[in-house]
């Protein structure tokens, strides 16, 4: 499965950064998954759970919110405060 870089970041700095296979969101319009060659995308996130998935099993990150940038294979998430689950 083809994979991609994926950083998500806070105020006090990164939380995660890795090899992804997918990674879903709460888009403020709905949820919404990004995959290897998705096309460039900025969008508002709303509160809710970030799936990553990795190849070694998934990860759950709770969000206040934020924006998520998808361009050349790479996806970077800001958001105010993340929780792991």
């Amino acid at each position: 499965m083809s994979t991609f870089k994926a950083q998500i970041l806070t105020p006090n700095g990164s939380l995660f950064e890795g090899d992804v296979t997918g990674v879903q969101m709460p888009g403020v319009m709905g949820s919404f998954e990004v995959k290897a060659n998705h096309a460039p995308i900025v969008s508002a996130l709303d509160e809710g759970t970030v799936l990553v998935r990795k190849a070694d099993g998934d990860v759950n990150y709770n969000i206040s919110g934020g924006f998520v940038e998808v361009a050349k294979n790479k996806l970077t998430l800001l958001a105010e405060s993340v929780v792991a689950e």
